[in-house]
């Protein structure tokens, strides 16, 4: 599946695409000086083998702990195309990502409120030492799935891998204006790109052809740090389990408390893109529902 997706893109470029820099290891303060502070993107190899989730996460783990849960899924890439939640029970969503071939994504699931105690079982201290407040998520998913092109803009960005495999391109914000062409489209805390990879326009997105596209495949026991307003555009290889941690610095956590939650609380109130965000969906009945 790899070989075909890298293939199809690099056939919509004029450039070659490169592998993003990779490292067995490093020290929280190199990390802070040479990645946090200069905006540059890393995986890291050698740095998840103390992780308890990586002796205990599994589809199996999650069905023992996730009996009585309920959460919301979504199928397809919704950041370019349709919203499309659902909510139902945790269980049955494992299930049909188990049994079936499926699109149905559980994604950004919140560990602290569905699973506090899987907390210990991560660490993500290369980012969350210099930041004041972080935000851990748990992603679930067949092979397959596509996140579609977005910027986290306010916070900066480490992904891991505990099971299947990602594979993830990136492009430098310096590009945003000439090749990423941001869209009106609404998602709280990041910037969505009207670039379809699955669908791309060569009319209307001609100037994406020239941008200096990154990529790296993600493999268990490894990290990929995403820093903040690096677009990105994540695939899922195989069936996978991962978790992220978004990390806010003072001044980030400052904008997401005002201009950040001014801008949420008027969309919430329809008052500001009503009707084209990634965060509401239209119930049975057509009324507009937060996910």
């Amino acid at each position: 599946m790899e070989n075909e997706i890298l293939e199809r893109v690099q056939g919509i470029l004029n450039k070659d695409l490169k592998e993003i820099n990779s490292i067995e290891n490093i020290s929280h303060d190199a990390f802070f000086k040479e990645h946090i502070k200069k905006n540059v993107p890393v995986k890291v190899t050698n740095m998840m083998s103390h992780w308890k989730a990586m002796e205990l996460w599994s589809l199996d783990y999650f069905e023992k702990i996730g009996k009585d849960k309920e959460t919301y899924s979504y199928k397809g890439n919704i950041r370019q195309n349709d919203t499309n939640w659902q909510f139902g029970a945790f269980q049955d969503y494992l299930n049909e990502i188990r049994n079936t071939k499926t699109e149905t994504y559980l994604g950004n699931m919140p560990i602290a409120e569905m699973f506090p105690e899987l907390l210990e079982h991560v660490d993500f201290s290369l980012v969350s030492k210099n930041t004041v407040r972080n935000s851990t998520s748990l992603w679930i998913g067949p092979s397959g799935t596509l996140t579609g092109w977005h910027t986290d803009r306010l916070a900066n960005n480490i992904l891991a891998l505990i099971e299947g495999r990602k594979l993830v391109f990136l492009v430098n914000p310096k590009e945003t204006k000439t090749s990423m062409y941001p869209s009106n489209k609404y998602e709280p805390g990041s910037r969505l790109s009207d670039v379809n990879m699955e669908k791309f326009d060569d009319t209307k997105h001609a100037n994406f052809k020239n941008a200096n596209v990154q990529y790296t495949i993600i493999h268990p026991g490894e990290m990929l740090f995403i820093p903040q307003t690096w677009w990105h555009c994540v695939y899922g290889l195989d069936v996978s389990i991962s978790s992220n941690n978004f990390a806010f610095t003072p001044l980030d956590n400052f904008k997401m408390k005002t201009s950040e939650l001014i801008k949420r609380k008027l969309h919430n109130a329809g008052l500001y893109s009503p009707n084209n965000c990634v965060c509401h969906y239209k119930d049975e009945n057509g009324k507009r529902v937060k996910r």
